[in-house]
């Protein structure tokens, strides 16, 4: 792939002083907070976005315009990152297009924090570096001859397995018939089935007396009802 062999090349022009943020991380802050109020007004504000007339209840009719709504949004977005061509349909092409970007920037992003010397590879000796919640029998799954060290070539078929298999995956999900395009009427089955899915969810929390809605002091009976603290403190 092009774009691996670019990342490469892009990669040890940054050296080691790029300040690139490693694929999947995040960082907690070592902050030490109790996430009960934080719950609550997330919950709150949740349930409230599908208070449509803002009556303090949350009506079928209501559930049902919200989400649709939301089935619209989710596939506008899904058509925006995978539809190149804009004809409402998402090709194999379009969508490897898409991971191969996402693998090149992964790429480019791994030989930023780790390949020291800057020579496109990553040495046994370089992995003391990796800060991102793999250890080294994760990097050593990529050095495939296992010498010691992940060459350029080894780095690519990295990147692109992980790009064929996310490829994978979305058409596992979105390809009901199996003929290698996304249609519209498929993709927005799958938001449906979200959309469905999430709303159930509230609906199974909080409408107790199970009418289909969902009231105020539902959701009051609901909060009250749970333990202070829902989450443990992070150091």
């Amino acid at each position: 792939m092009k774009f691996a062999t670019a990342a490469i090349a892009v990669a040890v022009a940054l050296g080691t002083t790029g300040a690139v943020a490693g694929p999947g991380s995040f960082d907690l802050g070592g902050t030490n907070v109790c996430y009960t109020n934080l719950v609550h007004t997330h919950l709150y504000s949740l349930l409230s976005q599908y208070d449509l007339d803002g009556d303090g209840t949350i009506t079928g009719d209501e559930f049902a315009t919200e989400g649709s709504n939301r089935v619209q949004e989710l596939e506008s977005r899904f058509l925006d990152k995978y539809d190149a061509d804009g004809d409402g349909t998402v090709t194999t092409n379009e969508a490897l297009a898409v991971y191969e970007a996402a693998a090149g920037q992964w790429l480019t992003n791994l030989l930023a924090h780790f390949d020291l010397n800057g020579d496109g590879t990553i040495a046994t000796n370089e992995w003391s570096r990796y800060r991102w919640g793999y250890d080294r029998w994760s990097l050593a799954g990529y050095d495939l001859n296992g010498d010691g060290v992940i060459s350029s070539d080894e780095l690519i078929a990295a990147a692109e397995s992980r790009a064929n298999d996310l490829l994978e995956r979305l058409f596992a999900r979105y390809d009901a018939n199996g003929d290698g395009v996304i249609s519209e009427e498929e993709s927005l089955a799958v938001q449906q089935a979200v959309v469905d899915e999430k709303i159930a969810a509230i609906l199974a929390k909080f409408d107790l007396n199970q009418d289909g809605n969902v009231t105020g002091d539902e959701i009051n009976t609901v909060l009250q009802s749970r333990p202070r603290t829902w989450f443990p403190r992070h150091r």
